[in-house]
């Protein structure tokens, strides 16, 4: 009877681990579905929302004594897991859905990229994006950054689950640039960085650790395919900006505005930028 008892008790301890186990699993998962307030979205992935200065030059090989044209833009961008920054493909090839730099390309200009600059809200310093990678089905890109040693920033997570039409929805981005960024600051800092340009201003608010987005909140209004309807107010300069569902999780990459229809934004889904994380090919 004692030699039954002691083959028996294996089997109750481990099916009281996998009860425990079990429980344990639908906990977190529980912990993982719930849904947070705007600040805890806020305050858990501000830092890694980064304000982007990107630049190319148009040159026309073709016309003699003719001077290359430079064109800067400011946008937004975030970080995923690799050490990749997401932003849109019209932000990292900026003459991508200028109907000005197509016209002109068609005539025989050439595109070059210039530096592309992104700006983290605990760093100091920018940090110089590279190996850029476009989508040729959806306006996204995403490119290779190197953090500095010692420096930890967290990456945002994609959502696992398909959004549907109503669900709350918080999006990130730098809204009219350096613009609403200066309009944070104190009265010094602001004079003094008012006279210099866009790269310029970013940097000295860089050193004050000014470099924070703007969040604002709203419902999605509608899918089709990958792309995403929502009421969320935004302005230009937030393009390439995360959209979040209210887990904390990233569903799309803010893209456009609709003129005439205010409030009303248009993103990416993430459906359409896995492929691109995946396999780094456009």
């Amino acid at each position: 009877m004692v030699m039954e008892s002691r083959l028996h008790r294996p089997s109750a301890l481990n099916s009281e681990l996998v009860s425990r186990l079990n429980r344990l699993d639908a906990e977190l998962r529980q912990l993982q579905n719930r849904n947070l307030s705007a600040s805890e979205i806020v305050a858990a992935n501000r830092d890694s929302v980064c304000f982007i200065v990107s630049s190319y030059t148009l040159a026309d090989p073709f016309a003699a004594g003719s001077a290359p044209v430079h064109y800067r833009l400011l946008a937004t961008g975030f970080l995923v897991p690799g050490n990749k920054v997401v932003s849109n493909r019209h932000v990292l090839e900026g003459w991508f859905g200028d109907p000005h730099a197509e016209t002109a390309m068609r005539l025989g200009a050439v595109a070059s990229r210039g530096k592309i600059l992104a700006y983290f809200p605990t760093l100091k310093q920018p940090l110089e994006l590279s190996h850029v990678v476009a989508s040729g089905a959806a306006d996204l890109a995403v490119a290779q950054i190197e953090l500095p040693s010692g420096v930890a920033i967290p990456p945002l997570r994609l959502a696992s689950q398909t959004s549907v039409a109503g669900e709350a929805v918080l999006v990130m981005g730098y809204p009219l640039g350096v613009t609403t960024m200066l309009a944070k600051t104190t009265a010094v800092p602001y004079q003094v960085s008012a006279l210099r340009q866009d790269e310029q201003e970013a940097d000295h608010l860089a050193q004050f650790k000014l470099i924070r987005p703007t969040a604002t909140q709203g419902h999605l209004a509608d899918m089709n395919g990958t792309t995403l309807m929502y009421d969320a107010t935004t302005a230009h300069g937030s393009s390439g900006g995360p959209v979040f569902n209210m887990r904390g999780e990233v569903i799309g990459v803010n893209a456009a505005l609709i003129n005439g229809f205010t409030g009303t934004s248009l993103g990416v889904s993430t459906e359409a930028l896995r492929p691109l994380l995946e396999t780094g090919h456009k």
